[in-house]
This record gives C-alpha cells, sequence and structure tokens, in this order.
C-alpha cells in the first residue's frame, strides 16, 4: 500500500497507529479521514462504518461521541492495515 497519497496529518495517524505503546488520545475523525485516504468508506448506520482497502474490507463502529480510539480498535485498525490479513475468529 503506497502512502504517496496521504496528507501530513494522515501520514501522521498513521505512524501514531503503529507507535509503541499505543496512543492513548487518538481521534475517530483523524482515523476515518486516514481511512477514506487509504480506501473506500461507507456508513452502514450511524454508528457503523464499512472499510474497504486493498480489496480487504472490516466494520469499525466510531467510539463514543468520536472521543479518543480505544485500544482494542487500534490493534484491530493495525492488523487490518497491515499487509497481512489478521486471522478472524
Amino acid at each position: 500500500m503506497t502512502e504517496q497519497h496521504l496528507d501530513h496529518e494522515q501520514r501522521r495517524t498513521l505512524e501514531h497507529l503503529s507507535s509503541h505503546p499505543l496512543p492513548a488520545n487518538l481521534k475517530w475523525p483523524q482515523v476515518l479521514s486516514l481511512l477514506e485516504a487509504m480506501g473506500e468508506v461507507s456508513v452502514e448506520s450511524k454508528d457503523r462504518y464499512r472499510v474497504t482497502v486493498d480489496g480487504r474490507t472490516e466494520v469499525f463502529r466510531p467510539p463514543h461521541r468520536h472521543g479518543d480510539v480505544p485500544a482494542d480498535m487500534i490493534v484491530k485498525l493495525r492488523h487490518f492495515l497491515a499487509s497481512d490479513p489478521a486471522p478472524t475468529d
């Protein structure tokens, strides 16, 4: 996946997603902007976003009131944006 088309904020968000320890103040609008730049995002309902990147699709539920992205979602996003998809349960 190429990062050439990402703006500065989107690149920074991508870096935060892969940083260790997990970022504590990553906001949903930042993540949504990154996902929209990297692939196709459609709203399924007010609390579900279907995201397709490189032929892989995942559904994400934003945090309450678009606040900080919780750690479990950051891990899910990391796996989703990785070149190899994470195993599903």
